[in-house]
């Protein structure tokens, strides 16, 4: 039988092959961080002046893009359906969704994702958890994937159980 490798030391042969697996490995490697890199986390400081009953509360990044929320119905009644509308101009964004939240009592992840329906416009309907307290002061933030980062932008608002 004829040797193909003939000329090719034993110890050239485990260096080949040794280094075509790191060769490889690397390259496998470097692909699953660029698939699993985690965003950038942008977390946007809320506006104590946001009056979400008022009507649509509108916030302006650093970069001069804006971010706008609506609640409907404006009474934000607690176990109900709530409309939720979130307008982006001056950003590029791939995915929207609002996660509601107690400030001071946490509870399971709420998270609505809002589908987008023209002019930067994202809708979804979504609803508060029943809390025993007769006011609750919630905090949704608006989570807006933007390619390599994702922007937290929080709008807070107090519910009563007298309304």
């Amino acid at each position: 039988m004829k040797k193909t490798f003939e000329g090719i030391s034993k110890s050239n042969w485990i260096a080949g092959i040794t280094l075509s697996f790191l060769v490889i490995s690397w390259l496998v490697y470097q692909q699953w961080w660029v698939d699993n890199i985690p965003p950038e986390q942008v977390r946007v400081a809320f506006d104590p002046g946001c009056d979400l009953r008022a009507g649509p509360c509108i916030t302006t990044l650093d970069d001069g893009s804006r971010v706008s929320f609506a609640i409907e119905p404006r009474s934000i009644p607690v176990s109900e359906k709530l409309k939720l509308e979130v307008t982006v101009s001056g950003l590029d964004i791939d995915d929207v969704s609002v996660d509601i939240n107690g400030v001071d009592m946490k509870m399971p992840p709420n998270i609505v994702d809002l589908n987008e329906t023209g002019n930067g416009r994202y809708m979804g309907k979504g609803a508060l958890s029943f809390c025993t307290r007769s006011i609750m002061e919630w905090e949704s933030v608006i989570q807006l994937d933007a390619g390599d980062k994702q922007i937290n932008v929080p709008f807070r608002f107090i519910t009563s159980n007298n309304q």
